[in-house]
């Protein structure tokens, strides 16, 4: 099974595809009037708003609300799009509902002669099969509308459509809202007018050769988006708008099309750009990456059985999303003794004090922690100066936790703090990489209740000279060059560790 993934900085992607629903909506209930000024803006801004918490719904919203003034143009017509467009919806609508999205943004973006661009970037995004039903989706809706409307071509697209059609969206039924029109509409439907009108299509080969290219555009923009070379997963999106710009051409000189030479280089001139422009956002700012389940350590005892499990997954790392960030890894001190000594279950619970002490202090001081699985905590921070001022914190409050009346046994936590390249979880939480295995290897040189960290931590923590101390450079355990290692001295009054008596 293929990892689970989402776009990076997905809540601004969710934004945008939430504009972009509320947008289509108005402009197509403004094309229908039907529904009062204020309401159109309403229902609009309510197809964008739920389309932000979950896309699938708001595409039930958005036909249910233009399949009304279809309804009152024409109830057969009306009753066709609302069964037809729930099934298309929902199809469209599976996983994050990318296929409707993309779909109901092409078919608006006919008029600005950009529907080469959406339908390109369609199989980018979500892959062969389903960026092919979405671009035939767009033609063929594109297709049905022309012929609703009697329009021979909507923008670069042939429809076939026969003046005047059967549709009109001219005048506006009395009381709309009270659907006194409901009935008449009823009385007045005749099936026959929308068969004579699909029957009687202007060039029905040139329309069915036209959605078989249009089918095509979608695999072809997906044939490089799993290429090594980001930069070659470009050329998918720009060969099926090239691709689509070349088909149309052909089909209309060898057919006699009525959209003309003109309307297709200015389609081309514009989606090319733009499906490019996407794509690359896509690759680049929005890149999709995997969400990557904690993994369920079954409680290291030391440092050395923690980095066995990190080293296992080295090939995974590979192909994981990496980033920078200062990285912290606390251990508690003689656990096993402990453990011995009390047992197991007493043993489990002082884990959990310890746990619930420290982790809102890690998120106080706008860290990501989470637990390792076993006795110690793994956190991820943006800057040194939290982190070092969270292992204060921690420290502190350990010591009070300890000293008084609700701790029965000594709570004695080791602390290392590290930065550089890392691979965080879905929670923010470190999870592989190099800045956890340097930290460990730091921690390692602690005593309980001590914090140690590296030189470049240190120097970018902001703490004064009487709060660090430097133990000068070690060579660390699978640590290719020697590392500084500093010391933070978290109390008044505290001496360094003798680190060569660890």
């Amino acid at each position: 099974m293929a990892p689970r993934t989402v776009r990076r900085h997905d809540v601004i992607v969710r934004i945008a595809a939430a504009i972009m629903l509320a947008l289509v909506t108005w402009v197509a209930l403004k094309a229908m009037p039907f529904y009062p000024v204020w309401m159109e803006f309403l229902l609009a801004l309510g197809v964008g708003a739920l389309g932000f918490f979950s896309a699938a719904s708001a595409s039930l919203l958005f036909i249910g609300v233009l399949s009304i003034p279809v309804m009152a143009a024409d109830l057969v017509t009306g009753v066709a799009f609302l069964v037809i467009g729930l099934v298309a919806t929902q199809y469209l609508s599976a996983g994050r509902a990318g296929g409707f999205v993309l779909a109901a943004i092409g078919v608006a973006a006919i008029p600005l002669h950009a529907e080469w661009a959406i339908v390109a970037v369609a199989g980018y995004l979500l892959g062969r099969g389903k960026g092919a039903l979405t671009s035939v989706t767009v033609c063929l809706t594109a297709v049905a509308a022309g012929i609703a409307l009697g329009a021979p071509a909507l923008g670069s697209i042939m429809t076939g459509g026969n003046a005047p059609g059967f549709v009109s969206f001219a005048a506006v039924p009395d009381a709309a809202l009270e659907f006194g029109w409901l009935i008449p509409a009823v009385k007045a439907a005749d099936p026959a007018r929308a068969f004579d009108a699909i029957t009687g299509i202007q060039r029905p080969v040139l329309v069915g050769a036209e959605a078989m290219l249009w089918a095509l555009a979608g695999p072809l923009s997906a044939a490089f988006r799993q290429s090594k070379v980001k930069a070659l997963g470009l050329v998918g999106p720009a060969s099926a708008v090239v691709m689509l710009a070349i088909g149309h051409l052909a089909i209309d000189l060898a057919f006699g099309g009525p959209v003309g030479t003109t309307t297709l280089l200015i389609t081309l001139a514009v989606s090319l750009p733009v499906a490019l422009a996407i794509a690359a956002a896509a690759t680049w700012v929005f890149p999709e990456v995997p969400v990557i389940a904690q993994p369920a350590v079954e409680g290291p005892r030391n440092v050395d059985d923690l980095l066995r499990t990190i080293a296992s997954a080295e090939d995974e790392l590979a192909a994981r999303h990496n980033t920078e960030a200062v990285v912290m890894i606390t251990d508690m001190k003689s656990f096993s003794a402990m453990t011995e000594e009390i047992g197991s279950v007493e043993s489990a619970k002082i884990v959990q004090r310890h746990r619930d002490l420290l982790l809102p202090i890690i998120r106080a001081n706008r860290g990501k922690g989470a637990p390792t699985g076993g006795d110690g905590i793994v956190a991820a921070f943006k800057s040194s100066a939290d982190a070092a001022n969270a292992a204060i914190a921690m420290q502190s409050a350990l010591e009070g936790y300890t000293g008084s009346d609700r701790s029965p046994h000594e709570l004695s936590v080791r602390v290392g703090i590290a930065s550089g390249e890392v691979v965080l979880d879905n929670t923010g939480s470190p999870f592989l990489g190099a800045a956890l295995n340097l930290a460990a290897r730091v921690m390692d040189l602690a005593d309980g209740g001590r914090v140690m960290t590296t030189g470049q931590v240190a120097g970018g923590s902001g703490l004064t000279p009487a709060f660090i101390h430097a133990h000068g450079e070690f060579k660390l355990k699978n640590i290719a060059e020697p590392v500084p290692v500093v010391e933070i001295l978290w109390k008044d009054g505290m001496s360094p560790q003798d680190i060569r008596a660890t």
